[in-house]
Parts: C-alpha cells; sequence; structure tokens
C-alpha cells in the first residue's frame, strides 16, 4: 500500500460519514438563505474536518488499537502502514485545509469550526480529553454533535428555535455514540489504562446512560416535528392534531411489531 493510500485510510472517512451528514443536514436547510458557493466551502470544510477527527485520533489511539482486533486493521498506524510522523504531518495538514475553507465562509462559522477543531484536537492529544471520565462524554458531545451542526446552521448568519433544539439533540445523542464507543473499546482500554466513562462508573450503568441519552434525543426531535411545536405556521387546529398523534401511535405499534417478528 502507497504512503497515499494509507493516509487516506487514516483519515476512515466511511467512518465518519454521519459527521459528515450533521453538517450537511443544516447546509441543506439553509441552502435558500444563502450561497451555494459557500454551502459548497462550509461542506468541504466539513468533510475535512470529520477526516482530521479520524486521523489525529488514529495518531493517538495506537497503544488501544493495537490491543483491539476491530481497530487494529482500520488504523494503519497501528498496523505498521503508516509511520506515527507522517500520521500527524498529513493531519495537521487537513486541519489546515478545513480551516482555509471555513475561513471563507463567514467569520462565525470559522469561529465555530475552529472551536471544534480545537476541541476534537485535544480530545485525542495530551492532555486527551477522552481518557478522563464526564470530559469524554462532555468534548464528544460538542465537537461531534452540537458544534458541527451550528456550524452548518449558520450558513445564513442566524441560528433558529428549531436549530436549537436540533443542536440539543444531537449533543444527547453524541453523549450516547461517545459512551457506545468506550463500551466497544472497553477491553483495550482497561488494558491501555485509560479512565474513560464506562471504566469509571462500570458497564452496566454506561450502557443505561446511553439509553437515556438516546431516548433524551429522540424526544426532543420528536417534539420538534410535533404539534405541539409550532413556529412561524398556521396553527393546527385540534382535529388535525389528533389525526397525527393518532398516527403516530400506529407507526410506532408497526416499528414494535417489526422488531418482535425481527428479534
Amino acid at each position: 500500500m502507497t504512503v497515499i493510500a494509507s493516509i487516506i485510510k487514516n483519515t476512515r472517512i466511511l467512518d465518519g460519514k454521519a459527521y459528515i451528514g450533521i453538517i450537511a443536514f443544516p447546509l441543506m436547510l439553509n441552502i435558500r438563505d444563502a450561497s451555494i458557493e459557500k454551502a459548497l466551502m462550509a461542506l468541504v470544510a466539513g468533510i475535512f474536518y470529520v477526516a482530521y477527527s479520524f486521523a489525529i485520533n488514529n495518531c493517538f489511539d495506537v497503544d488501544t488499537d493495537v490491543q483491539n482486533p476491530q481497530k487494529h486493521g482500520k488504523n494503519p498506524i497501528a498496523s505498521g502502514e503508516l509511520s506515527f510522523a507522517a500520521g500527524v504531518i498529513s493531519s495537521l495538514l487537513i486541519a489546515l485545509a478545513g480551516l482555509g475553507f471555513a475561513y471563507l465562509t463567514n467569520p462565525t462559522m470559522f469561529a465555530i469550526y475552529s472551536t471544534m477543531l480545537g476541541l476534537s484536537t485535544f480530545y485525542s492529544i495530551p492532555p486527551r480529553l477522552k481518557s478522563k471520565p464526564l470530559v469524554d462524554v462532555i468534548s464528544h458531545g460538542l465537537f461531534f454533535g452540537a458544534l458541527p451542526f451550528m456550524f452548518g446552521a449558520y450558513l445564513d448568519g442566524v441560528l433558529s428555535k428549531p436549530e436549537v433544539i436540533i443542536s440539543i439533540a444531537l449533543t444527547l445523542h453524541s453523549f450516547a455514540m461517545e459512551i457506545r464507543n468506550h463500551l466497544e473499546d472497553y477491553e483495550s482500554d482497561l488494558k491501555a489504562n485509560l479512565k474513560t466513562t464506562p471504566i469509571v462508573i462500570g458497564k452496566n450503568l454506561a450502557e443505561k446512560l446511553a439509553i437515556v441519552f438516546s431516548l433524551s434525543s429522540i424526544t426532543l426531535l420528536l417534539y420538534l416535528v410535533s404539534p405541539l411545536f409550532v413556529m412561524g405556521a398556521p396553527v393546527l387546529t385540534i382535529q388535525k392534531s389528533h389525526k397525527i398523534f393518532d398516527t403516530s401511535v400506529v407507526m410506532l405499534l408497526l416499528l414494535y411489531l417489526v422488531k418482535s417478528l425481527v428479534l
């Protein structure tokens, strides 16, 4: 494998597609009130951001990934395909490219981008926020939840009430994702003597917290699309609201039926 191929592999861009989606979604929401050129600049900056976050994390996760068969193949530094120095240098170049594209958007977006880039960096490098209980979950919720969404949402220069709700929901969901990621790495993190949140509070409590955060995120999003949340639109009649609630109950029951048949 060539060095270029190893560098691309180190970005784990396919693993980060959900986070790219977190940035692309608000860009699509606000595209009518902004230029397509700025939206494209923001999207490219977002792709570079996700690529950098995964790449720099790989560089400093060698100690745990060499002990984790599931992660070993995704980390070319741990597998010996790419040197640590090449991984760090290429990661920094990706970050600089992302900053360059973010600079071409607007001052608020650039400030948000710089903040989430800083958090993402110190999540992986010393003081390595990912190894500090509670801080690991909170920081992940910000740099891979609220901030990427807000970065895209500020394309039109403002943050609306629905966008605030969505950013909170994504923060909670990102909390859950971080706990789940740590649970997958539980054994290797334990061997590496890392003090992640699940290791400190225990597997059982961590699994319960992940479910609570996920359900809280879903509840907020359900509120956003429900008749209870009306903003800038004609107020729904009671009859229409009842129909929406009825449909929701039916859909949830069907979902439970599918789950029962599949599991």
